[in-house]
């Protein structure tokens, strides 16, 4: 009996869905990091451009805001998964397809021995770099 309910608690665990998040989740979410990291004005003024400078303020700033999406863990990295599902704006995502190749390129599994915010930074930047399109339209309700 153990074994089965083991069984069933794995199974619930794999098969949560990821919410695809909005434009009104970043702005709380932007909001948020920015109270708890004291951005100042100037840099926020540049996130909202699309723009993230490569300082520790920015790379803290993108791991605060890739946790709260719940695409990024400081213990295990990025989840390729609910990333290609947000871009994919919750359509049925293949994770075997290009896309998800491109993603998975994008992100490591932090070998450098980086900090949290270097990683987080390291793999969002190259994620927006590639992909802005994307991530700009995911945020958008579907029609």
């Amino acid at each position: 009996m153990k074994f089965f309910v083991a069984i069933c608690v794995l199974i619930s665990l794999t098969s949560a869905e990821y919410a695809v998040k909005n434009r009104d989740n970043l702005l709380a979410y932007r909001e948020e990091c920015v109270k708890e990291l004291s951005v100042p004005a100037d840099l926020v003024e540049k996130y909202k451009q699309w723009d993230y400078p490569n300082d520790e303020k920015t790379q803290c700033y993108l791991k605060c805001v890739f946790i709260k999406f719940e695409l990024f863990d400081t213990q295990t990295g990025f989840n390729v998964e609910n990333i290609h599902a947000q871009l994919a704006r919750g359509d049925v995502a293949s994770h075997d397809d290009e896309l998800h190749r491109k993603i998975a390129g994008c992100v490591d599994n932090n070998e450098q021995g980086s900090n949290a915010c270097e990683w987080a930074y390291r793999g969002a930047s190259c994620l927006l770099k590639t992909h802005l399109q994307l991530v700009q339209q995911s945020l958008v309700p579907k029609a």
